[in-house]
């Protein structure tokens, strides 16, 4: 036993001396007071005992990288299971998994976590794994990995593990690479000059002496075609390139061998050349004359054209851009990816962006609720007061057992997706419309009989209450039932939207004749198939919505159902674009757009009809009646966005086609869309470089500066992006690393492109030139030793090992010793003895059950020496000598009565004292 306190002891003394001068009557008493003391004085001094420890904590950090070996979870799976069974019933077993992230999995049994596995964050998960075991406590780490690591260096932990007494085992788990033909590195600038050459060197390592087949591409087009004879072991291959102006390139090199190779994924690298100077505009567009491009080029504006069907979006394609125009593109041909990528293009990297219209754009050309509508400075909802007529519209969706299929990054299901449309078509609505639904499986089911709007607005959970049932949708039941539905309409403009899946829509019946009927009684049917056109049942979907005399939308991408439903419903209520000669009239805004003043300029055919939105500023407005914005802007994150609600280059241009200031008019507008190119003060430089899985951004400043320090740091919007997947933002500050650099570290992925834009105070946002990884780090060709190297100095460092038997682990956990704290018994019993002593101070029960310790005194039971002083002794004898001597029996039965009184008496008299004392107290 351990005293952690020992000063305490020494109150022993002083209380030792009170109860020696106050001392209680009693034995009893006395005996009880002692304990009590003892205890409390023991239990300030904190006794502790030490015990070893029975059992500890195991955390297996296992590896789920794409660097792992094939069949490695069932390996990481037979280790946990083994430690499961061999631990003991205090044992603690838990399991870290990690690849580009690291996480607590919530069963030591089983990986739950999904993961990209396009990075080994091996440091990150140790670090975890270490924080699981408690400060006291016995714990070792088992990784399971070939060791390969990306990020932050792990080796510095096993110092730590071993100053916290935490060996770190491992089981080298490990891909073979033999006759892997592996692209090691390339070799080209980040950035160069316009219509500068520059040189691309690569570097292949070869498992032995073959050709293989080469090809390098660029902006599209291929640069060299060919087949090398390799050498075994490293070999220098050399393209040549030119810089065609300022842009971003991307590039693609792929090497075949002759041999079978088991790793494939490092034979392709992707990497970015970027090239100085001002960055041209990208025109969209679907027109042949192009007649805008000619007006922006005779403007002195460098536009690059393309249509949209060419264009591979993506943050690599964008970096290359100062601005984008769209002129009046329906917004399937650019696809929901790519209205992503110009979002956040737009927002975080300070692109800009100018959208013209027409009949193909805005509101009529799917616009609405599509990524880019947050972004325009004009709203182009549904307004009452400017419907022309009111409409009748039934929607007949399919609700068959495909429909409850979940649908990847929504977090919703295809039939809730589909739900959400229809309330989306219901909101757009006024209360002199009527809305019905019906919901088809193999029989139609009416969820919302047609009615007034405003009745079916009242419980809108009917609309969203529709769930998918079972077998596939019946398209003759679907359209019967709706058409029902459309001939009890008040309306005369009667519609049907008929959602069906492309691959599951049956049973057509007479749906020819039906659809002919239907047309005769003015109802029209537009086709929304979940698929693509090339699915089994997408021919019958076109012949429907062709018959129908409506519209035919496909998409992939459930989550584009509200847009397409609400497209559907523009086009169907026809006044959102205006088909008249309309008057247009600049404003005081288009000064502050092009810095100069123009004159008024003639009429236009036509145009979109939308709303100002707040905080945005309108430089042209239609001189009709709605006095509607046609020329508006604002600022949109850190980007900038025109939209021009007229037709740019068209039928409904009219006049202003032939206005003498119309390319003025256009080269100010996107002028102020590209913006002004940034660049940084003569003391400051920017660079960013890609290592090791690691993107660093520096901002460094003249040693010699005169200019003062930032007086902010800057920040760091980062914008990534995996192929097929929108971009993602992210935001770090720049720290101080030395007094002249600061600087920003953040992970990357191996397929991800990065666009890093510093924001600085008073230079607004700089985008740097995009880069990406050649590939994953997880299939670089790297030497087999270098992942057994860490694992092995992370063992050596803290005292693990290599861990082969597994059965042992749980032996060979360190035996730390356990404290046991003996305060909390000590008080528990010192309060027991307390109420032990109240309960003999009360009733002196406790004496009375111990007999002769409860014997008062001899002082007690006994005269005081004065008062036996006063009696004379021959008194005494005399007394004894006058009593008649009682008879031998009689006396022998007084004596046996003598000391049963005597014991009775004591007994009295120790109870008088203990109430005398109990009245005084």
């Amino acid at each position: 036993m351990t005293l952690l306190w020992p000063l305490w002891l020494l109150l022993l003394i002083p209380l030792a001396a009170a109860l020696w001068v106050w001392p209680p009557p009693t034995r009893v008493l006395r005996l009880l007071r002692l304990v009590v003391l003892a205890l409390l004085v023991t239990a300030l001094a904190s006794p502790v005992i030490e015990l070893p420890r029975r059992a500890g904590t195991i955390v297996v950090v296992a590896d789920r990288s794409q660097s792992m070996p094939e069949g490695f979870d069932a390996s990481q799976r037979e280790v946990l299971s083994l430690l499961d069974q061999s631990r003991s019933e205090r044992g603690r077993l838990l399991l870290v998994s990690f690849a580009e992230r690291a996480a607590l999995e919530p069963s030591a049994s089983d990986f739950a976590q999904s993961y990209q596995g396009t990075a080994s964050r091996l440091s990150q998960a140790v670090e975890r794994g270490l924080a699981l075991i408690p400060g006291d406590g016995s714990g070792r780490l088992l990784v399971l990995s070939d060791g390969r690591w990306t990020g932050d260096d792990p080796t510095p932990l096993g110092h730590l593990a071993a100053s916290r007494g935490v060996p770190i085992d491992y089981r080298l788990l490990r891909r073979p690479v033999e006759n892997d033909l592996a692209l090691v590195n390339v070799d080209a600038p980040d950035e160069v000059s316009p219509g500068e050459a520059y040189a691309i060197i690569a570097w292949v390592q070869s498992p032995s002496d073959q050709r293989a087949d080469i090809e390098l591409r660029g902006g599209g087009q291929v640069i060299a075609r060919g087949s090398r004879q390799l050498q075994a072991g490293l070999n220098r291959l050399v393209f040549r390139d030119r810089s065609q102006g300022a842009g971003t390139v991307a590039y693609r090199l792929r090497i075949e061998g002759e041999s079978s190779d088991p790793v494939q994924q490092n034979n392709l690298g992707r990497f970015l050349v970027s090239s100085s100077g001002k960055r041209p505009l990208l025109l969209v567009s679907e027109s042949s004359s192009q007649g805008l491009a000619q007006l922006l080029r005779r403007g002195g504006l460098q536009v690059e054209v393309r249509s949209p069907r060419r264009i591979h979006w993506g943050l690599e394609t964008l970096s290359g851009y100062s601005g984008v125009i769209v002129e009046n593109v329906p917004a399937d041909r650019l696809g929901r990816s790519a209205m992503q990528d110009l979002s956040a293009w737009v927002r975080e990297a300070a692109g800009g962006l100018l959208m013209t219209g027409g009949r193909r754009s805005y509101g009529p050309g799917g616009y609405f609720q599509s990524p880019l509508d947050p972004i325009l400075p004009v709203s182009m909802e549904l307004r009452q007061e400017h419907r022309k007529f009111a409409l009748s519209i039934v929607l007949a969706l399919d609700r068959s057992g495909s429909m409850a299929v979940p649908v990847d990054g929504a977090g919703l299901t295809k039939m809730q997706l589909a739900n959400r449309a229809s309330l989306e078509v219901l909101d757009m609505l006024s209360d002199q419309d009527e809305f019905g639904l019906v919901g088809v499986d193999s029989a139609p089911h009416i969820v919302v009989p047609l009615g007034a709007v405003s009745e079916v607005k009242a419980d809108r959970s009917l609309v969203a209450s529709l769930a998918p049932a079972g077998g596939g949708i019946f398209v003759y039941e679907a359209l019967k039932a709706a058409a029902a539905q459309a001939l009890e309409a008040k309306n005369a403009t009667r519609h049907v939207i008929l959602f069906a899946d492309a691959a599951d829509a049956e049973q057509p019946g007479q749906y020819i004749r039906l659809l002919e009927e239907m047309r005769r009684a003015g109802i029209t049917v537009s086709v929304v198939g979940l698929g693509t056109d090339a699915d089994t049942d997408a021919p019958l979907l076109e012949d429907v919505a062709t018959r129908g005399g409506g519209q035919l939308y496909f998409t992939e991408d459930a989550q584009e159902l509200p847009r397409l439903f609400a497209q559907d419903t523009f086009l169907v209520a026809r006044s959102t674009f205006i088909e008249k000669p309309t008057p247009v009239r600049f404003t005081a805004g288009l000064y502050s757009l092009m810095g100069q003043v123009l004159p008024q300029p003639p009429s236009i055919d036509g145009y979109n009809l939308a709303y100002l939105r707040p905080q945005a500023e309108q430089a042209a407005l239609s001189g009709d009646e709605y006095e509607a914005p046609l020329v508006a802007s604002w600022q949109a994150g850190a980007g900038r966005v025109l939209a021009y609600t007229g037709e740019a280059d068209g039928e409904y241009t009219g006049p202003l086609a032939g206005w003498e200031s119309v390319g003025e008019m256009w080269s100010g507008l996107a002028r102020w869309t590209a913006g002004e190119e940034q660049s940084l003060p003569d003391h400051m430089l920017l660079r960013r470089t890609l290592r090791e899985g690691l993107l660093k951004v520096e901002l460094q400043l003249d040693p010699e500066r005169r200019q003062g320090d930032p007086s902010r740091l800057p920040r760091l919007h980062l914008l990534r992006q995996l192929p097929g997947q929108p971009p993602q933002s992210e935001e770090t500050t720049l720290r101080w690393t030395s007094p002249d650099v600061l600087e920003a570290t953040l992970p990357a992925r191996g397929s991800e492109t990065l666009l890093p834009v510093v924001e600085m105070e008073g230079e607004g946002r700089i985008a740097l030139p995009a880069v990406q990884m050649l590939y994953s780090p997880e299939y670089a060709p790297q030497d087999q030793e270098r992942g057994a190297s860490t694992l092995r100095r992370l063992a050596q460092a803290s005292g693990g090992v290599q861990r082969l038997d597994l059965a042992s682990t749980w032996g060979d956990l360190p035996r730390l010793p356990r404290r046991i704290p003996l305060r909390p018994w000590l008080l528990a019993l010192a309060l027991a003895i307390l109420l032990a002593e109240v309960l003999e101070r009360r009733s002196g029960w406790i004496s009375a059950r111990l007999g002769s310790l409860a014997l008062p005194k001899e002082a007690d039971s006994t005269p005081p020496r004065s008062t036996q002083e006063k009696v004379p002794i021959a008194a005494d004898q005399s007394r004894q000598k006058a009593a008649p001597q009682a008879p031998p029996r009689a006396a022998a039965q007084e004596e046996s009565r003598e000391p049963a009184s005597e014991l009775g008496e004591a007994l009295r008299q120790a109870r008088r004292r203990a109430g005398r004392r109990t009245r005084k107290g």
